[in-house]
């Protein structure tokens, strides 16, 4: 799991912020609202069924911040290969898309 501190934007809601990353985004991931069980996550970057990025805006104690951690966005691929080997052979490829949407906020003008 990561965590980038942004500017204090107590007005930005989970919603304007992926509409951001959809912007930034838009023709290479795909970026929705969060739709499993539980709110864990606000919206996820996806590049495929089996690589994506979970993400939560977070507002707390005057400072905002986005928390997000790699996983499978299908839920079908997530039963079948949510086992450690899965994770170990493909981190590369996570370890990729994680990085590239921490700089991605880090870069953001509407982040700053």
């Amino acid at each position: 799991m990561a965590v980038v501190v942004i500017k204090n934007k107590p007005n930005l809601t989970p919603q304007a912020a992926m509409s951001i990353f959809q912007k930034g985004f838009s023709g290479k991931y795909g970026v929705y609202k969060w739709n499993r069980a539980g709110g864990l996550r606000d919206f996820v970057v996806k590049k495929s069924s089996l690589i994506g990025v979970a993400v939560k805006l977070k507002q707390e104690n005057g400072k905002t911040s986005f928390v997000f951690a790699d996983f499978i966005p299908s839920m079908l691929f997530t039963l079948l290969f949510a086992g450690l080997w899965y994770a170990i052979l493909m981190r590369g490829k996570y370890m990729a898309i994680v990085d590239e949407v921490k700089t991605f906020i880090e870069n953001e003008p509407e982040f700053k």
